[in-house]
């Protein structure tokens, strides 16, 4: 029987520190090769030993908080695979309001080519999955899933970046329309 040691408070509290830190800083400068190991722990308030106790460099941590990004979004997304109805309103708002709440630092990443087609993957996924759900026929099908997802992209993009002044209900309604 094999089991799980348990991860100290105090490193579990470090980590998301210095994950908040790199956000912040993110934020405020977007560029990521002015970045370093000394300004992310002044801003964690925690020294550059402890950063190397949790991560390997600035990149392995950037990659935790994009994955810890890609975890949160499979878990909105994946209620919307378990509903029958493909124009489920509610859960499409609830799946944009994560990207309202998280708007700052995703309008960043979103400036990566890298994260752009992980996302794209992960729509298309998620397409993919809703399509099977739903036994569709492959030939009745008007929009491709790529097409499907990069419009889907393309509006989330176009609405963190110029169209923030409309709400996650708007914009579910408007995506609704668009694929009716």
């Amino acid at each position: 029987m094999t089991s799980q040691k348990k991860q100290d408070p105090r490193a579990i509290r470090s980590k998301r520190v210095f994950k908040e830190a790199v956000v912040e800083i993110l934020i405020e400068d977007p560029d990521i090769t002015k970045l370093t190991v000394q300004k992310i722990a002044q801003r964690a308030e925690l020294n550059r030993a402890t950063f190397y106790l949790h991560f390997i460099d600035i990149n392995d941590l950037l990659k935790q908080v994009v994955y810890d990004i890609f975890d949160d979004l499979s878990l909105k997304i994946s209620p919307t695979l378990q509903i029958d109805n493909l124009n489920n309103q509610e859960k499409l708002m609830t799946f944009l309001d994560y990207f309202y709440k998280h708007r700052k630092i995703l309008a960043v990443l979103f400036e990566h080519p890298g994260f752009k087609r992980k996302f794209h993957r992960m729509l298309k996924d998620m397409i993919v999955i809703k399509r099977e759900r739903e036994c569709l026929d492959p030939t009745e099908v008007t929009l491709s899933m790529d097409i499907l997802a990069s419009s889907v992209l393309g509006i989330i993009m176009w609405w963190l970046k110029d169209g923030i002044h409309f709400s996650s209900e708007y914009i579910a309604n408007q995506m609704i329309a668009l694929y009716r």
